[in-house]
């Protein structure tokens, strides 16, 4: 399966998807401190800021689980 997350926060979804055996392929998280920690994280997973500048098309038929947290 693999996971895209959105408000990520500190990536609790994406610690549950990985517990999962999950992919963790693209997390959103606008917070500056908080993306780098996902970063460092999940260093294999694409990494945004915003939610509105990202280009989702490539993840079309990819993505088998999109999380989101509330801001």
């Amino acid at each position: 399966m693999n996971h895209g997350s959105l408000f990520s926060g500190i990536g609790g979804f994406d610690l549950a998807a990985e517990w999962m055996g999950w992919n963790n392929i693209f997390h959103v998280e606008k917070d500056k401190y908080r993306n780098e920690f996902l970063k460092r994280k999940w260093p294999n997973a694409h990494s945004y800021r915003d939610v509105c500048d990202v280009d989702y098309k490539p993840y079309r038929g990819i993505i088998n689980v999109l999380s989101g947290g509330f801001p």
